[in-house]
């Protein structure tokens, strides 16, 4: 089903948080939309997967200390809902900056929402390059 205008803008809205989250090295922002449940994952080119607040916790701080930083510019959304669930495929172009160079290239993160308390949290999230 697709969402309303509202609906699908706020969805949108979840993506851009977690992704400039990830641009500022911003931990606490990445976390604060997501779910907090075990049962959470999130899946990126450096690990297998994350399983869970406090792999992903992990992950996000290895990633503060680490010499690159990931930022994306996105092209189209597709997005769709189902009562308290959404999900969103994002198209676009990752950017994986260091001190020395940027480089640039395809990319496709989908994202699946729960809607609690008036508010979209991230249930699984999964990231990739379609080299």
């Amino acid at each position: 089903m697709n969402p309303d205008d509202a609906s699908e803008a706020e969805l949108i809205e979840v993506l851009d948080h977690f992704c400039s989250g990830l641009a500022r090295r911003d931990p606490e922002a990445v976390v604060r939309v997501c779910a907090p449940d075990l049962d959470l994952v999130v899946v990126t080119s450096e690990e297998p997967l994350l399983r869970g607040p406090t792999e992903l916790r992990r992950f996000l701080d290895r990633y503060v200390e680490g010499e690159t930083t990931y930022s994306w510019e996105w092209d189209r959304y597709d997005v769709s809902t189902a009562g308290s669930v959404a999900w969103l495929l994002a198209e676009g172009t990752e950017i994986a900056a260091s001190e020395d160079q940027a480089v640039r290239h395809p990319y496709r993160m989908t994202m699946v929402l729960e809607r609690r308390e008036g508010h979209w949290l991230l249930r699984q999230v999964h990231g990739s390059s379609p080299h």
